[in-house]
């Protein structure tokens, strides 16, 4: 085989590995993290169970019912078991930016969202 023919083969080769690498898909975002900037809630305590990801801004929200929470935003927030509107109910745990809460011994059905 000549040098060209080898020198080719080679880069063939490469080229097949390679080109597989990046072929391969992405891999699935970690289901116990919150991404950076969202509010997240589990279903289940210590962030197991069905993720829920939201974006916000300061206000109230309802909340998908959540036993584990994390907030990896600017913002301070609370996390309620409301019974009606903001802030009525049992407030469950509070968090600054970029915490997370593996037991927020009951379930959160609202969140209420302060500007620093």
């Amino acid at each position: 085989m000549s040098v060209l023919r080898k020198s080719l083969a080679t880069v063939a080769v490469a080229g097949a590995l390679l080109g597989g690498t990046f072929a391969t898909p992405a891999a699935a975002a970690d289901p116990n993290t919150c991404p950076s900037g969202k509010v997240c809630g589990w279903s289940g305590t210590n962030r197991t169970g069905t993720r829920t990801v939201k974006s916000v801004t300061p206000g109230c929200y309802p909340f998908t019912t959540a036993r584990s929470v994390s907030n990896q935003t600017s913002y301070r927030i609370e996390f309620w078991s409301i019974t009606t509107g903001c802030n009525n109910g049992t407030r469950r745990v509070t968090l600054g930016p970029r915490t997370y809460s593996d037991n927020t011994r009951g379930a959160v059905t609202g969140i209420a969202v302060y500007a620093r």
